[in-house]
């Protein structure tokens, strides 16, 4: 949905089909089983649609002794914190800042795919991945991305990220 801003902070929708300031009521129509917010003159393209209005519940009041509204948002707000737990220090997503791409990265990749024994196309086939692009990594002309560099891991079962810690010691050795 695209927005205008005004000055003085006054916000105007612009038609999804042609684009210009909606002036007036926000007209809603179905285009080839596309929801499209438009404009009046844009509306006769299509069959004006209804939206369901989202349902509100009304909002449950708790008053007398011991209750306050603060203890009520602090009760709500830790019955959400508590459903996710956060990620232990072995989870991936603590260790993924810590960890580089290793610089020999070409070298480790041809070689896991020659001891596979398999061509730089099988290889692009296998992990839905062009020639081209197996080429480029294997001469260093290409860096993967941190996707492409996980599936290689996957796949050739090699260690294409190491700890910083790691990389850091073998660059200044």
């Amino acid at each position: 949905m695209l927005v205008s801003i005004i000055d003085a902070g006054v916000f105007l929708l612009n038609c999804e089909l042609c684009g210009s300031n909606i002036r007036g009521e926000v007209q809603v129509v179905n285009i080839d089983g596309g929801m499209f917010r438009v404009c009046n003159s844009c509306s006769k393209l299509g069959t004006a649609a209804r939206v369901p209005k989202p349902a509100t519940r009304p909002a449950r009041v708790m008053n007398g002794p011991g209750f306050s509204s603060a203890q009520t948002f602090s009760r709500n707000y830790q019955k959400t914190r508590t459903s996710t737990p956060p990620p232990s220090p072995s989870s991936p997503f603590y260790q993924e800042d810590e960890m580089i791409l290793r610089d020999d990265y070409s070298k480790v990749i041809k070689s896991a795919r020659e001891v596979l024994g398999i061509t730089q196309d099988e290889l692009g086939m296998k992990i839905n991945e062009k020639p081209s692009v197996i080429s480029h990594l294997e001469t260093g002309s290409m860096k993967p991305s941190d996707a492409l560099a996980r599936k290689l891991e996957h796949f050739l079962k090699v260690q294409l990220f190491v700890p910083v810690e790691d990389e850091i010691s073998t660059d200044s050795s």
